[in-house]
């Protein structure tokens, strides 16, 4: 494993016997301003080539690269003569340039592009482009069982219809435009609460203050801020929101919310319909972007029709996506095929 920087995983991978290293990386991204692109570009060449020697020194027989926006593994891939596998991870909205580009060299240097989602998959084709979802399991912890705890933690009645929503708190996740339909939602239903928890991506903390002190001002809200009992949070709400204004690749917090068995409502874009997909019509809603009376109405739609109950939570079946060989087969095949 190559970090960019030192990481909290760290620790993980080394006890599951995985090497760690660290080589400082950037990524393509709309928040880097004129300097970021100058350093990005003066850096790249020698990051290569660290990274290059490492998979010489390491005997490494396949590089994998975590991201579409990391544009190195496919450099030092392709200086060491290994077979590179990409891993897309985004939907690109933001640039053109940059789609095109990544399009452009994935097609060219990548043994096989592996896509989280068909959404993800569809902005750039091939042959040697598949789909292989990221895999929750139940060593994963989230299931309906973890009901029960959480609201007493916050101060919430268990019978109160209960609405979250969690994640990176950023411009695009929707938060904003679930405050929006909080009071439409209790045109519908004036009991329910609203949950949000999540911590601010790195330079959006002014924009995640600003949200909290709004949320403080709607009725029935709660800001929670960063939380480390997502499991249990997940398996207390009747109805999970994922209401992001662009498209999700493929939304990690939408996938534990369904191995936690809670009906979910979410934007029609991105990966989410595809994830949704194998859920009944009561546990899933899907509503516009933007759309805050849209989205209080398929939560409405989702809600238990009289209090909510904790034995009712348990009693939910939560399902789990992805298949966890998958991802392995993948390497083997690659394997295979380069003789290596």
């Amino acid at each position: 494993m190559v970090f960019p920087r030192p990481s909290p995983l760290a620790a993980a991978f080394e006890a599951a016997g995985a090497g760690v290293h660290v080589v400082p990386m950037r990524r393509l991204t709309r928040s880097g301003d004129l300097g970021y692109y100058a350093g990005y570009l003066a850096l790249w060449p020698v990051t290569v080539f660290r990274l290059a020697r490492l998979v010489v020194g390491l005997g490494i027989d396949v590089v994998h690269s975590n991201s579409l926006h990391s544009l190195y593994g496919w450099a030092a891939a392709a200086l060491t003569r290994r077979p590179h596998v990409w891993h897309a991870r985004e939907i690109v909205v933001q640039s053109d340039a940059a789609l095109r580009l990544e399009r452009w060299l994935a097609r060219r240097f990548a043994t096989r592009v592996l896509c989280v989602s068909g959404a993800v998959a569809a902005q750039l084709r091939g042959r040697h482009v598949m789909v292989v979802h990221d895999a929750l399991g139940p060593e994963d912890g989230f299931s309906p069982n973890r009901a029960g705890h959480f609201r007493a933690r916050v101060g919430l009645s268990d019978d109160v219809p209960l609405v979250g929503a969690a994640g990176r708190i950023d411009t695009w996740k929707g938060f904003d435009v679930l405050l929006d339909a909080v009071p439409f939602l209790h045109g519908l239903r004036p009991e329910a609460a609203v949950v949000v928890a999540g911590d601010a991506v790195p330079n959006k903390e002014r924009y995640a203050e600003e949200l909290a002190r709004r949320a403080g001002t709607v009725p029935g809200v709660h800001w929670l801020g960063p939380r480390d009992d997502m499991a249990e949070l997940l398996a207390d709400l009747d109805v999970f929101v994922l209401a992001s204004t662009e498209p999700e690749p493929f939304a990690a917090v939408l996938v534990e919310a369904i191995a936690s068995g809670v009906p979910v409502a979410a934007t029609d874009h991105g990966g989410s319909p595809e994830m949704l997909s194998s859920l009944p019509g009561d546990r899933a809603a899907l509503f516009s972007p933007r759309d805050p009376e849209a989205l209080a109405a398929a939560v409405a739609s989702l809600l238990p029709p009289g209090p909510s109950d904790a034995d009712r939570r348990r009693r939910r079946t939560g399902r789990f996506v992805g298949d966890p060989a998958a991802f392995a087969r993948v390497f083997d095949q690659v394997l295979a095929e380069s003789g290596r």
